[in-house]
């Protein structure tokens, strides 16, 4: 035992200690935690600004990257889902900003359009009959389905009917979910806020608004829910019954002539409207063949390539164009742009494509844009889509005669079929606007003495930039360009000189 307060005993020898003294090897430089080598090795990109023209054309000139994207379904959130979703965690579920698009919505400025119909009579009228030809979510989800392995026995699948804000019939939704192009429940209630925030007044909204109690919220609710454990039937049936509520709710507009009476109010879609019926068009249609578009590099000019619904919506918008005019786009492709023409303008809308999986993937999506319109009860655009090459094709011809915008993607076009276009614009009445990527021959669009009879002269060109992820062959902005038929150009030049 110690004793800590006793003297120190003189007779007792202290020994010294002895100290070793070792060599030891020079410490290694500790190394990096791993989340400090990943930093260092593998690096965030950045999300690059708006690009120079000069940098965006030269990094992606290669004509093979003009290919289609496959779309997933995804959107921006409306306002009535923001508000929504806005005053819980247990709905707070993660969901991609836009429906590939940049994450900054875009917005119109163009004044409405007072001779703009929208409403469709037929789409609200019960005497043509209700049922048509339609690609209903559940055949994509049953296909999907068809084309996998079945690994255990398939339990019955729980099916959904959706009713749309017109007399026509609903549509039918298998909740199946994984890598199927649609998601069930996410598009049911995209539909259910856009037929909120669109058909309904305010009051009239309530029911469906309500933070606490509204059938949106609970709609909302169930999708997240069914989110965490989609197999569950109990969860399954939840979602269900919530469809069954809004089904119910939206009867009464419907049958008193609400809806009807609010669509007849209205002279403009806003663009997640469009935006919404475009995808699914697109999704029941294109994406599951979008392989057969993709690029053979059998000839650099028929690369398919495709100018994503912002990008459209802003030329729409920069030409004014307007539902009692023409509109008219070479090289259409599936049909994208003049579908969009006649549902976001109301304009009669012409298209010329010449590749043949194209143009049967344009056919079968104007026939479900029909009918899409119809279940939305809303009132389009005559949609002419034409096959043949369009340096050679009469009817599309006969159109170009009568066009106030002409569209035409020449972003791999050669010089001999840019100079053959100008020729062909030569008979366009004065003040069409031609929509193109590239300018047509050279960048100089000065008048000269010396070239005072090329046709080129004809028209007045401005130049436009376009943002990024607004084409589907690339992510960086780019330049475009407008070129307005002014027959008085060359005249006013000749009184100078």
């Amino acid at each position: 035992m110690f004793n800590f307060g006793a003297k120190p005993n003189p007779k007792i020898a202290v020994v010294p200690p002895k100290i070793r003294v070792e060599k030891a090897p020079p410490a290694k430089k500790p190394q990096p935690l791993p989340s400090k080598i990943a930093s260092k090795t593998v690096q965030r990109p950045q999300v690059p600004t708006r690009t120079s023209p000069a940098k965006s054309r030269s990094a992606t000139a290669t004509p093979d990257r003009l290919e289609p994207r496959k779309r997933k379904a995804v959107r921006q959130k409306s306002p009535v889902q923001q508000r929504i979703e806005s005053d819980s965690d247990d709905d707070d579920v993660d969901s991609p900003a836009s429906f590939d698009e940049p994450i900054k919505r875009h917005k119109s400025d163009r004044p409405p359009d007072l001779n703009r119909k929208l409403r469709s009579e037929k789409a609200f009228s019960e005497e043509d009959g209700v049922v048509f030809p339609m690609i209903h979510a559940a055949d994509i989800a049953s296909t999907s389905r068809k084309s996998k392995l079945v690994t255990a026995v398939e339990e019955k699948n729980v099916t959904v009917e959706l009713r749309y804000p017109s007399a026509s019939q609903r549509e039918r939704y298998d909740l199946v979910f994984g890598k199927e192009q649609i998601d069930p429940a996410q598009e049911i209630c995209d539909v259910a806020e856009i037929v909120t925030s669109i058909y309904l007044t305010e009051e009239e909204a309530l029911p469906f608004t309500d933070p606490n109690s509204g059938i949106i919220r609970k709609l909302v609710r169930a999708k997240n829910l069914l989110s965490r454990d989609s197999r569950n039937k109990e969860l399954l049936n939840g979602f269900k019954d919530a469809v069954d509520v809004y089904n119910k709710a939206l009867e009464v507009p419907l049958k008193n002539g609400s809806l009807a009476k609010n669509l007849d109010s209205m002279h403009y879609l806003p663009y997640d409207m469009v935006r919404l019926i475009l995808r699914q068009v697109y999704d029941r249609v294109v994406s599951p063949q979008v392989d057969t578009l993709k690029n053979k590099k059998e000839n650099k000019e028929n690369t398919y390539g495709e100018l994503l619904p912002p990008f459209v919506s802003k030329i729409f918008e920069e030409t004014h164009l307007k539902s009692d005019q023409v509109f008219v786009d070479l090289g259409s492709g599936v049909g994208n742009v003049v579908l969009q023409a006649a549902l976001e303008i109301g304009c009669e809308g012409w298209g010329c494509e010449m590749m043949p999986n194209a143009c049967d993937l344009a056919d079968a999506q104007e026939k479900e844009f029909a009918a899409r319109c119809r279940l939305w009860g809303i009132r389009t655009g005559d949609v002419r889509l034409v096959r043949g090459d369009f340096m050679q094709n009469t009817a599309i011809h006969e159109a170009m005669r009568r066009a106030d915008v002409i569209l035409v993607n020449n972003e791999v076009f050669g010089s001999m079929l840019n100079r053959d276009l100008i020729h062909l614009f030569l008979d366009v009445k004065d003040g069409c606007k031609v929509v193109h990527l590239q300018p047509f021959v050279g960048s100089d669009d000065k008048m000269k003495s010396r070239t005072l009879n090329d046709p080129v002269n004809l028209f007045d060109r401005i130049e436009k930039q376009y943002f990024e992820n607004w084409v589907s062959w690339k992510f960086e902005s780019g330049n475009y360009y407008i070129s307005t038929k002014n027959d008085r150009r060359l005249k006013e030049f000749e009184h100078l000189g």
